[in-house]
């Protein structure tokens, strides 16, 4: 029994290893000036993906030049807000700005809700179902006679 299951292992693993084996090749290897023409396709197609890439390379140097030529014009000029003072100073006006913002929305809704409330008290139309189904059956029978 130990014989047969290790002779099924034994042509299992032959059996994969036969079917990993590469196919032979249909057709022979393709010549020399074949091969060399390929290479110069692929050497014209890398010259201009490079000269074109050093263009736009030329382009954003330019670009950045200029960027430096206007930060060393602006470099002597003063800050805006040149000491801690100041910039705290503004800060207060911003927060002042905003604060008041905010209160003018506060003061819409305190308004909102003052008026929810006045009219809270006021008794509904039709308070109960029989006075609603009533009032149906009148625009109903008011509809239906011509």
């Amino acid at each position: 029994m130990n014989k047969l299951i290790v002779a099924l292992i034994a042509a299992g693993f032959a059996a994969t290893a036969a079917a990993q084996t590469p196919a032979p090749a249909a057709t022979p290897a393709p010549a020399k000036e074949e091969k060399a023409a390929k290479t110069k396709e692929k050497a014209k197609e890398v010259d201009a993906a490079t000269k074109a890439g050093a263009e736009g390379a030329a382009t954003s140097g330019q670009a950045a030049a200029a960027g430096s030529a206007a930060a060393a014009k602006e470099k002597g000029q003063p800050k805006a807000l040149p000491d801690k003072a100041a910039k705290q100073k503004a800060v207060d006006q911003a927060t002042k700005a905003g604060a008041e913002g905010a209160s003018s929305s506060g003061q819409a809704e305190a308004k909102g809700s003052a008026m929810a409330k006045t009219e809270k008290g006021q008794p509904k139309a039709l308070p109960t179902t029989k006075d609603k189904q009533k009032a149906v059956d009148e625009t109903t029978k008011k509809g239906a006679t011509p």
